[in-house]
């Protein structure tokens, strides 16, 4: 059985949200901040959130099996970067996207992840142009569930369930 783990802060007990390796961090965001390219960031706690996570450096996000609820436009956003890697999560995102890729990012790898969102789930947006996106063994659920906007990208879904609500999209 999984157990929190608690710092106290000015006498208030905090759940640590995040790990790189054995050192920890309140929040997803102040660990994303820190990581350095190549690094793992592992989730210990779901995690509910009103901003955009944004990820601009090549790390792992491993969600070790753990929710993020977004009530973000966007959960995550994959800005810039090359080689990131998305596994183990599921993504609970009200908004319009789960997993927005932009602003030049490539090689971008979504594996075992389960992901609902009210518009696209996956987007590779126009600004990410020649993208390369894996989508592996996954299961993706919404309106238009993967959106290719960018010129030139390659994107392979593997292993995966596409589950897309809309009947006039060819996605």
């Amino acid at each position: 059985v999984d157990k929190n783990i608690t710092v106290e802060v000015d006498g208030e007990e905090i759940i640590v949200e995040a790990m790189i390796g054995n050192k920890i961090y309140l929040s997803l965001a102040d660990a994303i901040a820190e990581a350095k390219a190549g690094e793992t960031i592992k989730l210990l706690v779901d995690i509910t959130s009103s901003d955009i996570i944004v990820i601009d450096k090549a790390i792992t996000l491993d969600g070790n099996g753990k929710t993020l609820t977004s009530t973000a436009g966007r959960a995550i956003n994959v800005s810039g970067a090359d080689g990131v890697t998305i596994e183990n999560l599921k993504i609970n995102c009200s908004g319009e996207r789960a997993i927005n890729i932009i602003q030049n990012a490539t090689n971008v790898t979504i594996d075992n992840v389960t992901a609902t969102a009210a518009n696209y789930t996956v987007n590779v947006a126009a600004s990410a142009p020649n993208a390369v996106v894996a989508i592996k063994n996954s299961t993706l659920n919404g309106l238009c569930t993967v959106n290719v906007a960018a010129l030139g990208a390659k994107v392979t879904v593997d292993n995966s369930t596409i589950n897309c609500n809309d009947n006039n999209t060819t996605a």
